[in-house]
């Protein structure tokens, strides 16, 4: 006979929950790394016009010049806002399916461990029925002397 875990099939669909919450984790993961590079990239170009408009401002530049620099500057400044809330949402995101993926680990280890232990009480069953069978062996082979 056979070892039969009766809640195998439950098992093979936490075990599936636990995949698909830890390709979910890991696409979120990506999405945020992609936002927070763009939100890095953003703040570096803003430092960049920023210690332009510094080398401008003292070399001598135009009015205009100054408030095309500002006008720039302002909408760089939007956009790293807008950015910032990007990157939040994408933390939020990634922490959530974190979460998830933890949880679906958890379930699924409780019946992994399950399993275990009903295969160990297999095991002991079987040598105990065993050692019953050869038990009743020995008797008959001793009755028949």
């Amino acid at each position: 006979m056979s070892f039969d875990f009766t809640l195998q099939k439950v098992m093979n669909l936490k075990e599936q929950e636990r995949q698909t919450s830890q390709n979910q984790y890991t696409e979120a993961m990506d999405q945020f790394e992609r936002v927070a590079t763009e939100l890095y990239d953003l703040l570096k170009k803003k430092e960049n016009l920023e210690e332009a408009g510094r080398e401008k401002v003292a070399k001598g530049i135009s009015i205009y010049e100054l408030q095309s620099s500002q006008s720039q500057l302002l909408r760089m400044q939007q956009a790293i806002n807008e950015q910032q809330r990007t990157t939040q949402r994408a933390r939020e995101r990634m922490t959530m399916k974190q979460q998830d993926m933890v949880k679906h680990s958890i379930e699924f280890k409780k019946y992994e461990k399950l399993k275990q232990v009903k295969f160990e009480q297999y095991k002991k069953e079987q040598t105990r029925l065993e050692n019953e069978q050869m038990d009743d062996i020995a008797i008959q082979l001793f009755q028949k002397r």
